[in-house]
C-alpha cells in the first residue's frame, strides 16, 4: 500500500462562478459551465476576461475589484471592428455595435489577449 498522500490541486478557475476546480476537469464542480470552452481566463483588478472561439466575456467587477457585480459583456468576435492594443498605457480597444470599447488590462494579461489574436 502507498503511503504517499497525494493533493489535488483546485487551480482551475471556472470563469462563470470564480471556484477552482482540479486540473483537467470538463465541466465546474458548482455550476456545470463546461470549461473546455474556455481557452484563457484573464483576472484583472475592474474585470474578469474569459476568452473563447467565439467571444469575449468581461465579468465585471466593484469599485474596489473585490466581487463581481453580476454584470456580464458579451462580445463576439466577428462583430468587433477596428482593434488596437493601446499604449503606453495597456489597453484592448474595438469598435463593437457602432460603439468604441475600452478595456484597460494589466501588461501580462495584455500579452495573453494579443497572443491568442495572433492565431
Amino acid at each position: 500500500m502507498n503511503n504517499k498522500k497525494e493533493f489535488v490541486s483546485f487551480d482551475l478557475i471556472c470563469p462563470e462562478c470564480g471556484v477552482g476546480n482540479p486540473e483537467g476537469s470538463k465541466n465546474c464542480l458548482v455550476c456545470d459551465k463546461n470549461l473546455e470552452e474556455t481557452i484563457a481566463f484573464l483576472e484583472d483588478d475592474s474585470f474578469d476576461l474569459e476568452i473563447t472561439n467565439d467571444c469575449l466575456l468581461e465579468y465585471r467587477k466593484n469599485f474596489w475589484g473585490t466581487e463581481r457585480t453580476g454584470k456580464i459583456n458579451k462580445y463576439l468576435w466577428i462583430k468587433m471592428d477596428d482593434i488596437e492594443f493601446g499604449s503606453p498605457i495597456n489597453r484592448f480597444i474595438f469598435i463593437y455595435d457602432g460603439k468604441r470599447i475600452v478595456i484597460p488590462l494589466r501588461e501580462q494579461n495584455m500579452k495573453i489577449l494579443k497572443e491568442f489574436l495572433r492565431k
